[in-house]
């Protein structure tokens, strides 16, 4: 005897694939992670590599931390990522890059090129070049597209200070004994300096510059004891520390970090407040970029650089912080940094607009 189907029963089950087909769409819009895979948008983006272009050598800082992030996010693509390391622009590399990326046309004002970049350093060339005139772009033409981390910045000076171990020490014999702390420099223009020249303006201390050359050379002129302190990031520094020959006094981090880096001070502590110094590491697009494209990007990146595994591996780098940050905040960071540099260099005679009167 065959058995009837009961209507209801037939009703509920369509009633049933209805809701399931439609929770199925739901979870594969555009732009929305489906089993761990960012989808593409409606108008097909991503539908080819996306490149990271890294503005130096292989093997360096950034490489290191663009081919992890690329390792990383590849899992959660639709599409391959790339490395592509440019190491034949000049000091100015940033915005030559982003001037570079520009001009390949559709490529890359679709977002298929992202540069990584450091900043506030970058900024820094704004006030002494007058970078629209060299490559046609200025801050106002930076698209961020996220900010991952901070690898962040120590003072440190030389171990055998006879004012003292501690900051509130070094800034007691400075203001006692103005211009005559010597400053391991590394010349006017770089993120570093601009940064120690705002620490002075804002402590209220003079120092005598000693122009040394790179990060490496000012960290051990402060160890050999030739200078008495310097800017540093934290894997340029820690080797001297470790060896008992430069203290850090002094962070740019917003909370106290571990040893042996917990006897420095955050500048913030010391009233220093909005502390945009440090190498801050992004990526930007074009400024031709659709924002739908720039913003598909940063949901990428921004999962990628919270993925466990990623972030366990680059805290295994001293001195670094994590704080992801979308495109208005690391413009703030940028913008607070031109304004603070900005009228430090200009009553020293750097800004180039003085220049060319």
């Amino acid at each position: 005897m065959k058995r009837r189907v009961s209507m209801k029963i037939v009703l509920l089950c369509v009633a049933v694939a209805f809701i399931t087909a439609l929770v199925s769409a739901a979870n594969a819009q555009p732009g929305k992670f489906v089993k761990g895979v960012l989808q593409p948008l409606e108008d097909g983006f991503p539908n080819r590599p996306i490149i990271l272009m890294v503005v130096d050598d292989v093997g360096s800082a950034d490489s290191l931390y663009a081919t992890l992030l690329a390792e990383t996010a590849k899992k959660m693509s639709p599409q391959p990522i790339l490395i592509e390391h440019r190491a034949d622009f000049s000091n100015f590399g940033t915005w030559e890059a982003l001037a570079w990326v520009i001009d390949q046309g559709k490529l890359g004002n679709d977002g298929y090129i992202n540069v990584v970049y450091t900043y506030p350093g970058c900024v820094v060339d704004l006030v002494v070049i007058d970078m629209k005139k060299e490559t046609g772009l200025d801050l106002n033409d930076l698209n961020p597209v996220v900010s991952t981390e901070t690898a962040l910045y120590f003072i440190i000076q030389r171990i055998n200070a006879e004012w003292g171990p501690t900051m509130q020490d070094f800034l007691a014999h400075a203001k006692k004994n103005p211009g005559t702390m010597r400053y391991m420099s590394g010349g006017p223009g770089s993120g570093a300096d601009a940064a120690v020249r705002w620490y002075m303006k804002g402590l209220g201390f003079t120092a005598k510059e000693i122009i040394v050359g790179s990060s490496s050379a000012r960290a051990l002129g402060v160890a050999s004891g030739d200078g008495d302190f310097a800017l540093s990031p934290a894997d340029v520094c820690l080797p001297h520390i470790q060896a008992g020959k430069a203290r850090a006094i002094m962070t740019s981090a917003l909370k106290p970090q571990p040893p042996p880096f917990d006897k420095a001070v955050t500048s913030g502590s010391l009233g220093m407040k909005d502390d945009p110094w440090g190498n801050n590491r992004s990526m930007a697009v074009s400024p031709k970029t659709p924002e739908s494209h720039r913003a598909w990007l940063e949901t990428l990146f921004t999962a990628a650089a919270k993925e466990k595994d990623f972030v366990e591996k680059r805290s295994k780098m001293p001195g670094m912080a994590f704080d992801i940050l979308g495109k208005e905040a690391t413009l703030k960071k940028c913008r607070d940094a031109y304004d603070f540099t900005f009228p430090i260099y200009k009553e020293m005679g750097l800004y180039w607009g003085d220049k060319k009167k």
